[in-house]
């Protein structure tokens, strides 16, 4: 079935021979449809909520509904369906008429024709404002990923708007003495240059931002805090920075020699721990094999290695030893298979190797030898030897090849499908088949969780988060859980990525927020001071509709807003950085808190906390495991603690499960503990804080 040709429809008629004969003219046009008929508001609300739809076609008027009230549905679904009026024959309605009630078009019953090119034409808008929103989502990663990259490079890059300094890297702030981003936001750029270069500068900017120039590289005299002065060459290009046109400068020290660039040229390709090729140059030899097999001249594939139970060697051999171990392995699949393909580490524990003009028979040959290597290499750290195994996704690259992202999410997904089966071994993923089953589960999923949220089978438990510094009341995190057709317990991690795919997280956040509201309300009567903790996704984020909510039911309640915190994953702040910061300015100025949890996972620890002001920070679960243990994540703890504490932020230290950790935090200056330690996940409010 082609996705392009399926239209789901929900057709509002008092007649099914009236709405079964627009359903075949879609159907002579070559569309495949799906057709769901509802005759009044109860039953469409129903339907829109159950039901992935493409089309509302909605008859002007019916003996107890009309086309306006379906669209006052609709509004107030918040979905995205255009809804198309049908009006009587020869009788259509004028267009201000349509667009007033909200409606995208109109079209008479006999004019068949017309409906479907009106049809086709929003179909295809849709489908461009869904893959809009699709790419928004992806643009933010990409915008995250390329600030680390440009976070770690060598060349010192700045981005400048209307000449004044609203970013800089680290080899930016080193090279003119600066120690934070702060000394420098808002500077203006004239101050990194000699001030005999002042009048140069100025002119290229002018010429620059009037599109005069026609060589993009400076070469000037750069000044640095203390005075000093050195040659350097300013290459611009045009960027954006959060939303925002600006222009990129990356600075070169003309006093590198030609052998000193060469070096340069080399590491710039370079992983430093492993030695092989770098996440960068891999993205650029990818796409260009991607685009000469598009073209015909090429064909090739992509093994996406993936090392199995990579947290495990942390736990046994610390940070430095899975370096090492990381190094080790490298320097061996380098020695064996490095003159087969571009073979680079990708990022974490994960390597790629990209193979030119090899067939499914070769790549998967190639495969099971890559994981014979691993699974016999023994490694040494600090008399410990440590073994493991890899599990591999396989994908090929020809003619059919859309672009290097859909290439490496099926190469992951591969590589994660053999590590569900065990790992040690390979996957090539088939997209008409994986990615039709994947589709096929989230929609169960979907089902699923749309009847829990109807037949109110989510509940919640709550856990502990206890002070170290004796501050007053109860405070508890929220966790939800799913009941299955048994009433067993069905985990988070189980739901809700499918959750995320269908776009039903913030409906699940809400039955949340309701529910603790109501527990709230219940704590106050009781004179209990109760403090919950309740997590916030990326849908909640993104909805323009939830601060108005959540003020309007803490007022309408007369709820004490401090005793409530809502967490956002560190991570997906920083995905949503602007949403985010209108979102906890805007629950801050209800006098709730807000925190960031999973912290510190992130390569600049503490940037989230110079664009979001939070009342907490919950700290990572990998820094919290084998915490007796491991001296690096110990120290690692602690900084993040002190570094917090400096800032008037409480760290929160989850998972701690023994008595020796808890001992360790006593220590440090971690304001909260939580873990199963002190109690695990309860379905009523029971822990004893005063003891």
């Amino acid at each position: 079935m082609s996705n392009e040709n399926l239209l789901r429809v929900l057709t509002i008629f008092d007649s099914s021979e009236e709405a079964e004969v627009l359903i075949n003219v879609l159907r002579k046009a070559g569309f495949i449809v799906r057709d769901i008929r509802v005759e009044d508001d109860e039953d469409m609300e129903t339907a829109i909520e159950e039901n992935p739809l493409d089309m509302i076609l909605a008859k002007q008027t019916l003996p107890i509904f009309n086309a306006r009230q379906a669209m006052e549905v609709l509004k107030k679904s918040g979905r995205d369906i255009p809804l198309i009026v049908i009006t009587p024959k020869s009788q259509e309605a004028t267009a201000i008429d349509v667009l007033n009630i909200g409606a995208r078009d109109a079209v008479a019953s006999d004019q068949t024709d017309r409906l479907r090119f009106i049809v086709k034409r929003e179909l295809e808008d849709l489908q461009n404002r869904r893959a809009l929103r699709r790419n928004e989502k992806l643009l933010h990663e990409t915008e995250k990923r390329t600030r680390n990259l440009i976070d770690s490079s060598r060349d010192a890059i700045a981005y400048v708007h209307d000449g004044a300094h609203i970013y800089a890297n680290n080899a930016y702030l080193k090279m003119f003495g600066y120690d934070t981003l702060e000394d420098i936001e808002g500077m203006p750029i004239l101050d990194m240059v000699a001030s005999e270069e002042h009048a140069k500068l100025k002119e290229f900017l002018r010429g620059y931002a009037k599109g005069q120039i026609t060589d993009d590289t400076l070469d000037v005299v750069g000044q640095d805090t203390g005075g000093k002065t050195f040659n350097i060459t300013m290459e611009f290009s045009n960027a954006s920075m959060e939303g925002e046109s600006c222009s990129q400068i990356i600075i070169r020290d003309q006093a590198n020699s030609k052998e000193l660039e060469q070096q340069l040229n080399v590491l710039s390709k370079q992983d430093l721990l492993t030695g092989l090729y770098n996440h960068t140059y891999f993205i650029e030899q990818a796409d260009k094999l991607i685009s000469r097999a598009v073209d015909g001249k090429d064909k090739g594939a992509l093994l996406y290695i993936s090392l199995d139970k990579y947290e495990d060697i942390k736990n046994t051999v610390g940070i430095s030893g899975r370096d090492h171990i990381l190094a080790d392995i490298a320097k061996i699949l380098k020695e064996k298979i490095g003159n087969l393909g571009l073979l680079a580490r990708f990022e974490g524990a994960v390597f790629t190797l990209l193979l030119n003009n090899a067939d499914q028979k070769q790549t998967e040959k190639i495969a099971d030898g890559v994981c014979k290597i691993v699974s016999h290499h023994i490694s040494e750290v600090n008399k410990v030897s440590v073994t493991t195994t890899c599990s591999i996704g396989i994908t090929s690259i020809n003619e059919t090849t859309s672009n290097l992202h859909d290439i490496l999410e099926r190469a992951e997904k591969g590589a994660k499908t053999a590590e569900k089966q065990g790992g040690n071994q390979f996957n090539t993923f088939n997209p008409a088949i994986e990615e039709l089953a994947e589709q096929e589960q989230y929609a169960v999923w979907a089902n699923k969780i749309k009847m829990a949220l109807k037949e109110n089978k989510f509940h919640l438990l709550y856990q502990p988060i206890v002070s170290l510094r004796g501050e007053p009341g109860a405070h508890y995190e929220v966790l939800v859980r799913m009941r299955d057709e048994n009433g067993e317990d069905i985990l988070p991690a189980e739901f809700m990525p499918a959750a995320e795919k269908m776009n039903l997280l913030h409906y699940i956040d809400r039955w949340v927020i309701a529910h603790v509201f109501m527990l709230l309300a219940e704590q106050m009567k009781k004179g209990q001071p109760t403090r919950f903790f309740v997590k916030l996704s990326a849908g909640s984020l993104t909805d323009m509709d939830f601060l108005p909510w959540v003020t309007e039911r803490i007022k309408s309640l007369q709820l004490d807003a401090d005793s409530l915190v809502f967490m956002v994953s560190e991570a997906t702040a920083l995905n949503y950085l602007k949403q985010a910061k209108v979102t906890m300015q805007g629950l801050r100025s209800i006098n709730c808190r807000v925190a960031l949890e999973n912290f510190g996972t992130e390569q600049n620890t503490f940037q989230s906390l110079k664009h979001l002001d939070v009342n907490y920070i919950k700290i990572d679960a990998s820094l919290a495991a084998n915490l007796k243990d491991n001296i690096e994540n110990q120290e690692k703890l602690k900084e993040i603690a002190e570094e917090a504490t400096d800032r008037n932020v409480m760290a929160i230290a989850a998972f701690v499960e023994d008595a020796n950790s808890m001992a360790l935090l006593w220590q440090s200056s971690v304001a909260f503990i939580q873990g199963h330690f002190l109690q695990e996940p309860d379905s009523e409010l029971r822990y004893e804080f005063e003891e």
